[in-house]
């Protein structure tokens, strides 16, 4: 085979197994998903296009857009595709705020949602000619499994919109002529307007093309000069507005009073986000946020894998390479992340409008924690080998001869070694054994289980072990898991550590709201302490700042204060009614009953307590730091924020770092400052508060243990990645 034809045969196999894992798991949404919340509604549309053209009024298109807040073209697609279908009973007109339909008419239902299907399907191979992983990750992605397998509108938006961004990429390409580059522009714009037309928020993708186009393209000098702006900008107005011509043209409900349709319809969005439908959920401005830390915790264990949790957690890792090589992508991902963020409707199916670029985030993240390194790892261990082969076949003389004996002899020797050194060893990992791994033990034990507040007099006694030996030997069968219900413990198996990882439903949110509020409040409240560490050690190492020492004492006492103490202290500032904060207000300042009140006042008080190690960390790492590369810095041309930025942060990473780490560890299971404190809202607690209060979490004991298990393996991970990376740092200053 050519070369020049393998790599693109090896990218059309990653592409057919991508459609291949999307197709199996589309089927088994299809099959098994209960029929939704606006399915009827969409069906309903579908089925009254397909009836009209049928009998010949297509003028049906211009005066009928049912639930006109949305645009028409996926309704429009549903209806073509019900074409073949002999009429069903019209479905009833129902409000928006009904629940979901008993029943829909079939076969109409599946070809509907089979659609949906094809289009999901089709879209996870677009990523894969991109990037095969990424495309792999957004086939198993429940969330978008779940809204393009059933009649929503989101299927063809968010194919369209991904389609549009990679034509701009095409468009870009090195090399590519002035014609084929225009084609591809004037395509993305086709493609913009139809996702436009499709559902509005997806439309972000297009923001997203013209934010980059105008990045990469303004002109150098005097660019505020009115020629050169009206150079730069032009280009990106006039595909801004193709875009909108063929959001008209398939938009074909707005021909006869495109302003009057068009504003009704963008005008809905903003009273429905203030109604009391949106606003009874309480959920907080972070929920997009909590969808993605988990599956869909809706259906039980109808999805085959429940990796969504994983996704997030490798698009951070690849977060960084996917600015550097897509940044278009990085781009639209964060216009995403922001709208969904301040848009006060948060409901589940928006997560589809960041799935892409996120999916190809975790490809690029996969990529650079699991396929590289252990690529890496096995062509050094070969190498390795074949080095020791060589070595060996060396010292022994013909090789095959006398190898054997060579190696025997260094066995024996190592036998005879570890055997002297075994009686020192034994105690140590006799104690090692006792200290740590049977409370692990019993901690795994406790993770099989529902053991909890209600069946504790069991637990102590010996209920959990009797129900976790006895399910691991096949004695006892795995009981469904009902939390806090029973006095005495049962076994459940694995399904809490894995239902844990995809999220569990608890009647009002997710136990992923508490994996993601945790990070949010890790990364805040640790990152807020390192800038303010830093910044005061910085200020406080200039030359002729006076009393140093007493302002460094000063700024210690946060961290030698209890952190019960502490979060006393802060009660009285910010207690709702008769606080200090309240008594310098002169009114009540009703916080607790915020969710992003609430976590700012968290934070606030989380960083005053902690940013003190952070500067006594900073203010050793400067001492570190010689006086001559400053200097020379200094010499080179380098500015004091340059310095800081380019000079020393980097050099004193290696000591911030471990620090942030312990923070990060404390922050994540922060617990005083949320019993002393308080808020409201189960959705603003760390998961170690949440399982200790029996007012919401019912003391979950087993929960703890199944969450601390994930938490163990996460930190393992943390930590190999911080080893390898001080291993490269430290490789980087002795060359």
């Amino acid at each position: 085979m050519p070369a020049r034809w393998r790599q693109p045969l090896v990218r059309l196999l990653a592409v057919a197994i991508v459609v291949i894992v999307a197709g199996v798991f589309h089927a088994v949404a299809v099959d098994g998903l209960p029929i939704d919340y606006d399915e009827d509604d969409y069906l309903r549309a579908g089925s009254r296009y397909a009836t009209a053209i049928k009998a010949g009024d297509p003028g049906i298109l211009l005066r009928e857009n049912y639930r006109p807040e949305h645009p028409p073209l996926a309704k429009i697609v549903y209806g073509l595709a019900l074409l073949p279908l002999e009429p069903a009973p019209e479905i009833p007109d129902q409000p928006t705020t009904a629940l979901q339909a008993v029943s829909l008419p079939q076969p109409h239902l599946d070809v509907a949602r089979w659609t949906a299907a094809i289009l999901g399907i089709a879209e996870a191979a677009a990523l894969a000619l991109l990037d095969p992983l990424g495309g792999l990750l957004l086939a198993i992605s429940t969330w978008q499994l779940k809204y393009t397998s059933q009649v929503m509108l989101e299927a063809l938006p968010a194919l369209l919109s991904l389609l549009a961004v990679l034509a701009y990429l095409r468009a870009g390409r090195p090399g590519a002529s002035s014609r084929r580059r225009r084609a591809w522009l004037v395509a993305a714009a086709v493609l913009f307007g139809a996702t436009c037309a499709a559902k509005y928020p997806y439309g972000l993708a297009g923001l997203a093309i013209a934010i980059h186009w105008l990045w990469t393209s303004r002109p150098s000098g005097r660019w505020l000069r009115p020629r050169a702006l009206g150079g730069w900008v032009a280009p990106v107005a006039g595909w801004l507005a193709l875009a909108f011509v063929f959001f008209l043209v398939f938009n074909p409900y707005l021909w006869p009073d495109p302003v009057g349709r068009l504003r009704d319809s963008l005008a809905f969005h903003g009273d429905y986000a203030g109604s009391q439908a949106v606003q009874q959920t309480g959920w907080p401005a972070w929920q997009p946020l909590v969808w993605l830390a988990g599956s869909v915790p809706f259906h039980g264990n109808l999805f085959p894998i429940a990796f969504d949790l994983g996704i997030s957690i490798l698009a951070l890792l690849g977060a960084r390479r996917l600015w550097r090589d897509h940044r278009v992508m990085a781009i639209w991902l964060l216009l995403v992340l922001g709208f969904l963020i301040w848009w006060p409707t948060k409901w589940p199916q928006y997560v589809l409008t960041v799935e892409a670029p996120l999916c190809l985030a975790a490809g690029l993240g996969a990529r650079a924690a699991i396929v590289e390194p252990l690529s890496g790892w096995l062509a050094s261990t070969r190498e390795r080998y074949r080095a020791r082969r060589a070595t060996q076949e060396a010292m022994d003389g013909t090789p095959g001869t006398t190898g054997g004996a060579g190696t025997g002899a260094r066995v024996r020797g190592n036998l005879r070694d570890l055997r002297t050194a075994a009686p020192w060893l034994l105690p140590g990992i006799v104690a090692l054994l006792v200290l740590a791994g049977i409370p692990l033990l019993y901690e795994g034990a406790m993770a099989l289980t529902d053991f909890s507040n209600t069946s504790l007099r069991d637990g102590i006694l010996g209920g959990v072990m009797r129900e976790a030996v006895g399910g691991l030997t096949g004695q006892l069968p795995a009981a469904p898991i009902d939390l806090g219900s029973s006095s005495r413990v049962q076994y459940v198996g694995t399904d809490l550590v894995g239902g844990l990882q995809a999220g569990v439903w608890l009647g009002d949110n997710t136990t992923a709201a508490f994996i993601a509020f945790s990070m949010i409040y890790m990364v805040l409240v640790v990152g807020l302490q390192a800038i303010l560490g830093l910044a005061v050690a910085v200020v406080l190492a200039r030359p002729g700042v006076r009393f140093v020492g007493a302002w460094r004492t000063l700024f210690i006492l946060p961290w030698a204060v209890p952190v019960f103490v502490g979060a006393i202290a802060w009660r009285m500032i910010v207690q709702q009614d008769n606080g200090w904060l309240a008594l310098l207000l002169g009114r009540p300042v009703p916080w607790a009953e915020s969710p992003e009140w609430s976590l700012v006042v968290m934070v606030v008080a989380g960083v005053w307590i902690g940013w003190p190690l952070m500067m006594l960390v900073a203010t050793a790492g400067l001492r570190t730091i010689p006086r001559s590369v400053l200097e020379a810095a200094a010499l080179d041309g380098a500015g004091g924020w340059r310095r800081l930025r380019e000079v020393t942060v980097p050099l004193m990473l290696p000591l911030l770092l471990p620090a942030m780490v312990i923070q990060a560890i404390a922050a994540f299971n922060e617990f005083y400052l949320f019993y002393v404190l308080g808020p409201n809202g189960a959705t603003v607690a760390t998961f170690s508060f949440f399982v200790f209060d029996s007012t919401r979490g019912f003391g979950l004991y087993s929960v703890s243990a199944a969450f601390n298990i994930l938490t163990l393996i996460a930190l393992a991970l943390l930590v190999a990645w911080f080893l390898r990376w001080r291993g490269r740092a430290e490789r980087v200053a002795f060359a």
